[in-house]
């Protein structure tokens, strides 16, 4: 852990990195005393780190005190796809229409900027989710539609977010990066019906891979109560260096901090 890392920052990867690596299956129990064992610390700050993973999507509510492993289903993921085909194609074409020159450059430096993940260079990998967030953010907020940012955690979970680049291959990600250059040139030509075509293409292009990640993960058995352990900072899985990376903002934008009630969080 580093001196700027806290210990709530550190449990809410490692058990971030287990669900994604799935150390920790979907529908297992992850019990607040267990972790609280594990990671020598008390169970409020526990309970802070277990919510903060249910609002990203990684974790669901189960009673009044447990949580469980979020279990995503097939009609639940298609759904979702659906959603933000749609809003983002809108938020795509408003954005043609209403981006200023200002914001249409930064959009292009941000294409500019991206670069492909080596298959083993894990912080490489993490810059693709970083990347490959903030351009659909930016273009979100260029969009200047108001429910925008609401509608975006909503739809487009931290969770589904990191699944759908985990999921990728080398290829698809180096596609993913092309796609949004021909967005960015859309917007900045002002082709708001192309801006629209490629931005759904973009999000439907994902779609199989992520349904195919979760499918595996329903065919495994697992005992009910997940074992917590502790992870070292890498992990390989089929060839590819995974590393446990940072807590991103979600896709509107705002980083919740630990602690934060629910009710709080609109």
């Amino acid at each position: 852990m580093t001196r700027a890392q806290s210990l709530s920052e550190l449990m809410f990867l490692e058990i971030r990195f287990g669900v994604l690596s799935a150390r920790y299956l979907p529908g297992q129990v992850i019990s607040k005393a267990d972790v609280a064992k594990v990671y020598a610390c008390r169970p409020a700050i526990v309970a802070e780190v277990l919510n903060a993973l249910t609002h990203e999507g990684y974790l669901a509510r189960q009673g009044r005190s447990d949580f469980v492993v979020r279990t995503w289903g097939r009609e639940e993921i298609e759904d979702l796809f659906e959603m933000r085909a749609n809003f983002e194609g809108l938020a795509a074409y408003r954005a043609a229409e209403r981006a200023t020159a200002a914001e249409i450059s930064l959009l292009d430096a941000l294409t500019l900027e991206a670069r492909d993940a080596s298959p083993g260079d894990p912080d490489a990998l993490e810059r693709v989710v970083l990347e490959n967030l903030r351009f659909h953010i930016e273009v979100m907020r260029m969009s200047r539609v108001t429910l925008m940012p609401d509608m975006a955690r909503m739809v487009l979970p931290n969770a589904l977010h990191r699944r759908i680049v985990w999921s990728q291959r080398t290829e698809d990600a180096e596609q993913s990066f092309r796609m949004h250059q021909k967005i960015a040139a859309a917007i900045g030509g002002r082709s708001a019906s192309m801006a629209r075509l490629l931005m759904r293409e973009d999000i439907y292009s994902s779609r199989e891979s992520v349904l195919g990640a979760i499918e595996a993960l329903a065919g495994l058995e697992a005992a009910e109560v997940a074992r917590i352990v502790r992870f070292a900072p890498t992990l390989e899985l089929d060839g590819r260096v995974y590393g446990q990376g940072t807590r991103e903002a979600g896709a509107d934008g705002r980083l919740i901090p630990f602690g934060v009630p629910a009710g709080n969080l609109r």
